[in-house]
């Protein structure tokens, strides 16, 4: 994507209409801050005409009114400047809660075929850029740009053809400036791409300590998170030259045009065409005038910079959502062409394998579980046994073959409707570092604490709760790293609990758990699979023999 269309895709997303606020306010902050170097500049000029003159008539006045105009310009520009930050901080918070909400609403397919770092740069490091477009980096371009131009006006009323040979010295500083964007943008694009790097390494440093320590490969993993750090390096040291030649070369621009004043200066003095008074007031101009033509080559290479990164975002804002339906492909099939009418959970002759890989993970699978029955799937490793579990709860449409819930396939019904329909309570549930209370709330919004105590009691975790330090209000860590592993099962089931869904799903919940955790979870389990359809993915045989139906996959 060009940099322009970006740009303006950039301005459209975050400002819309807003938009007239923000380039306004920058346009009224640029105006008002030169009409404040001009009413001094030209104040100058007066002054040194009166000294030629060696006369002070009216000089009282024209420092009072040059007073009140300069005092009338700086409270409109505080205003400009307070509103122009207010609309600012609205953007960039706009595109970093895009981002996040973005990330929350993509296929599984995504998330599983992305790394963990790759999100994290985009969230802190990609996002935080383009909010730096608004924040300051597009301002710092627009505005001495209008600041040329505003300067120009006075500069060419003093000496229009002293005016026009430093303008002619200026025009061929920006040429050279554009040049250097593209190589810039390499740059750029190379540091993003190495900065995500960065943070995929230290992600994996940072999730895979256990591993590390245990293995002692602290030493290969460190090399390969320095060899990543010193490639950054070497792109940063890059990007670096190219910043020190441009300065360079517009400070010698700006050396090259000093010359030229002095010298058109002095030569147009001697020809009567311009008198010091102007000639002064023309040089306090032009000084800034030159500093703002300078801003402009140094700005514009940072607002490349954040421009690339801008380009990153919007790659991740246009990566397809999750539907709310999966399209259905042929013909559309009713209710009346189940197999089993019965069923009320039904899976017909089920095809389906991972976009990443050419291996059927399931070829022609069916299941039929009554409303109210249990069934236990059990099979070796890599049998599909998880794999199910995925399609049940949405996350990946099945190449053929059909799932029901209900007599409603999952073609036609709606993602969200499918998942309050359903209870899951995996092997490793996650929880997040927030208080036992509002882990387990998360079953069902709106809950009140006394359901939660209750749904607590239930999954026989109310009684360890209570031995916490702080009760329901206790961290759980990172991950529950608080907890034990049959204690952040039973929360996970006291939270499946909560959602009183009509079908639950069990990954191998009490696996990973030791004799004694494992009967208070199993007992927890068979509260929670009363007057409920389950299916349970299991190995144990405590596990499978509370099951009314067994399939071997």
């Amino acid at each position: 994507m060009k940099l322009s269309k970006t740009l303006i895709r950039l301005i459209k997303t975050m400002m819309g209409k807003r938009a007239f606020f923000y380039f306004g306010f920058i346009l009224s902050m640029a105006i008002f801050g030169g009409l404040f170097q001009i009413i001094s500049s030209f104040l100058i000029r007066d002054l040194f005409t009166m000294a030629e003159n060696k006369s002070s008539e009216g000089l009282a006045f024209l420092l009072v009114t040059n007073l009140l105009e300069g005092a009338i310009v700086m409270v409109i520009q505080v205003f400009s400047t307070v509103i122009y930050n207010h609309e600012a901080k609205r953007a960039v918070a706009k595109i970093i809660e895009l981002v996040y909400m973005k990330s929350v609403k993509l296929p599984m397919q995504y998330y599983e075929t992305h790394h963990t770092g790759d999100f994290m740069s985009k969230l802190m490091y990609d996002a935080n850029r383009t909010g730096d477009v608004f924040g300051s980096r597009l301002r710092r371009v627009i505005t001495p740009v209008l600041m040329v131009v505003v300067y120009l006006i006075p500069m060419f009323y003093l000496c229009p053809q002293l005016t026009a040979g430093l303008l002619a010295v200026n025009f061929i500083s920006l040429v050279v400036n554009t040049f250097m964007v593209k190589p810039m943008k390499r740059v750029s694009a190379k540091m993003s791409q190495m900065n995500k790097g960065m943070t995929q390494n230290l992600t994996n440093i940072l999730q895979g300590i256990e591993m590390i320590k245990i293995f002692a490969v602290k030493d290969i993993i460190l090399q390969q998170y320095n060899d990543s750090n010193q490639q950054c390096a070497q792109t940063e040291k890059k990007q670096n030259w190219y910043s020190a030649l441009l300065t360079a070369l517009n400070n010698a621009f700006n050396l090259l045009c000093s010359l030229v004043f002095l010298g058109l200066g002095v030569y147009y003095i001697g020809e009567g065409v311009v008198d010091l008074g102007s000639l002064t007031a023309l040089y306090m101009l032009y000084g800034i005038f030159s500093w703002h033509f300078l801003q402009i080559g140094r700005y514009v290479p940072e607002l490349v910079n954040c421009l690339v990164n801008t380009e990153r975002v919007f790659e991740f804002l246009d990566v397809e959502e999750e539907p709310n339906t999966y399209v259905e492909h042929g013909k559309e099939q009713s209710v009346n062409e189940r197999t089993d009418q019965r069923a009320y959970v039904s899976m017909e002759h089920i095809t389906f394998g991972y976009p990443t890989s050419d291996k059927k993970v399931l070829s022609d699978f069916s299941l039929s579980v009554e409303k109210g029955m249990s069934v236990a799937i059990t099979g070796h490793s890599g049998r599909g046994k998880s794999t199910l579990a995925k399609l049940l709860l949405g996350f990946y449409p099945t190449e053929m073959g059909k799932i029901y819930i209900d007599g409603i396939s999952l073609e036609k019904m709606g993602l969200h409707k499918l998942r309050e329909l359903i209870a899951y309570v995996p092997q490793d549930p996650y929880l997040y570092n927030v208080s036992i209370a509002e882990n387990i709330s998360y079953g069902r919004a709106g809950t009140t604490m006394e359901e939660i105590v209750n749904a607590a009691k239930v999954a026989n975790a109310h009684d360890f709760i209570l031995k916490q330090s702080q009760g329901y209000d206790t961290l759980t860590g990172e991950r529950g790293a608080n907890l034990s592993g049959g204690e952040k099962q039973r929360i996970a089931i006291a939270r499946a609990i909560l959602k009183n869904a009509p079908i639950l799903l069990l990954d191998e919940a009490t696996s990973a758990l030791d004799n004694e955790s494992e009967y208070l979870v199993q007992e927890a389990i068979q509260s929670l699979m009363k007057d409920r359809t389950t299916i349970m993915i299991a190995h144990r045989p405590s596990t499978i023999a509370t099951a009314d139906m067994q399939v071997a996959m």
